[in-house]
C-alpha cells in the first residue's frame, strides 16, 4: 500500500483506472484498486477529476451524493485508451 502522504499523479494511474472502470465499481473500490488510501481528498484527486474530463460516469445522475454510486468508463475514455494502447 502507498504511504498515505505519498500522492500517485493522476497520470500515472488514469489508465489502469479506467481499464478497472469497464465494470462499474464504487469509489471505494476503485481507490482501493489503485492502492490509495480511501478519503475525500483521494476521491477528489482522482475521481472526481476523471467524471469532470467526462472519462468515468455516475450511474447515479440525479443523486450525486448516493452512497450507492457506481462508476464507469465514458466513450471518451474508451477512445482514450485506444489511443494510448
Amino acid at each position: 500500500m502507498v504511504a498515505s502522504k505519498e500522492i500517485i499523479p493522476l497520470d500515472d494511474v488514469k489508465k489502469e483506472m479506467l481499464e478497472f472502470c469497464l465494470e462499474p465499481h464504487n469509489q471505494k473500490t476503485i481507490l482501493e484498486h489503485i492502492r490509495v488510501p480511501v478519503s475525500t481528498d483521494n476521491y477528489k484527486r482522482y475521481v472526481a477529476v476523471l467524471l469532470k474530463q467526462r472519462f468515468i460516469k455516475s450511474d447515479q445522475e440525479r443523486n450525486r451524493n448516493s452512497i450507492k454510486q457506481q462508476y464507469v468508463i465514458t466513450q471518451k475514455g474508451l477512445n482514450y485508451l485506444k489511443s494510448i494502447s
